[in-house]
Parts: C-alpha cells; structure tokens; sequence
C-alpha cells in the first residue's frame, strides 16, 4: 500500500509539473471542445456535483456519526475530511491555477487546480469503498456498490469541467492526489492503529 502511495504520489507530482508548463492546455481544451451542452444535462450534472460538495459531505458525516454503531468509523471519516479540506485549500494556494475563463454554468470562487469537488468525492466516496470491502457483506453486492460509487467518483470530476468551473487536468491532479492521501490515510488508521 505504501509502494502504491509512493507511485500515485510522484504521478500527482509529474502531472502537476506539466500543468504549470502548460503541457496539458491541449488535452484540456479538446477536451471541453468536445462537450455538448443541454438543459437536461445541466440539470442532472448539478445534482451529481452537489453530492461532492462539503455542506453534502459535512451532512452525511453528521448521518454516520447518529446512527452508525461503531463510532469510530463515522470519527474517522470525519477526521479524514477535515484533513483533505485543509489539504485542497493547501494545494491550491501552492499552484493558484485560474479556473477557465469559458461559460460558467454555476458560480465558484478561488483557484482551480485541483478539483476541490472531484477530491471530495474520491476521498469520501474512496473511503466508503473501502469500508464496504472490509465489510460483511456479500461479494457480489460489495462489487456493485464499489462500481457504482467509483463511477459517481467519476461523474463528478466530468461534471465539474462540463459546468466550466475546472480543466480536466484539474480533475485529473484531484483523482491523483486523492487517491494518494486515501491510501496513505487508510494505512495509517486500518492496519496502523486498527481502528474498525
């Protein structure tokens, strides 16, 4: 785990670095130029980025927290956020990256790499996967939920350049970055202090 740490950790770096050289304009503009805009979309886009952001996030916490048995769990979910909070507005005051200047279809503030919303959700919702792999549960229903919550993870990151509030690179550091802490963290808290 900390081998794979290590590896995603130093691709965040690399893609980091070619995003400050502007080797990803490219990718980041065909990408978006290839976008197709509707009404419908828009709508179902704004519902699915909502489900990332930190007042969402914050209030399945507080859900975890009531009616989950074990309080460890729902604590150290809570702990993992405030800690990848702090980490997003780190990074992004460490590159100031400006968001793209195209059509804005909701309103955001501060700078753009990474994607505070696609981190959300490939932590928290990486997070749960995790839960639901160690969990009791029955194989079949544990790949189901794990396809389904990394596709969400997904979902999210395309909805935050379809809505022109990020790059795909954006997107792209987040799920690196992300995924990085993630299992850095869950080292730390499972098989260091074993605390499920």
């Amino acid at each position: 785990m900390i081998l794979n740490f290590i590896m995603i950790f130093i691709l965040f770096l690399v893609w980091s670095i070619f995003m400050l050289k502007g080797r990803l304009n490219n990718l980041d503009n065909n990408f978006y130029n290839k976008i197709k805009i509707t009404n419908l979309k828009t709508t179902i886009f704004k519902i699915i980025t909502n489900l990332a952001s930190a007042k969402f996030v914050a209030l399945l916490c507080l859900i975890l927290l009531i009616f989950v048995k074990n309080k460890s769990i729902p604590i150290t979910i809570i702990i993992n956020m405030i800690i990848m909070w702090g980490l997003i507005g780190i990074l992004k005051n460490i590159f100031k990256r400006e968001r793209p200047n195209i059509n804005r279809l909701v309103d955001e503030k501060g700078y753009s790499y990474p994607s505070g919303h696609t981190m959300t959700a490939t932590i928290f919702y990486g997070f749960i996967i995790f839960l639901i792999m160690i969990s009791n549960l029955v194989l079949p229903l544990k790949w189901i939920l794990t396809i389904l919550l990394a596709l969400l993870i997904i979902l999210v990151g395309y909805t935050r350049v379809y809505l022109g509030v990020h790059y795909l690179s954006d997107v792209i550091g987040a799920i690196l970055f992300g995924s990085s802490y993630l299992l850095l963290y869950i080292y730390f808290t499972y098989f260091i202090l074993s605390l499920f």
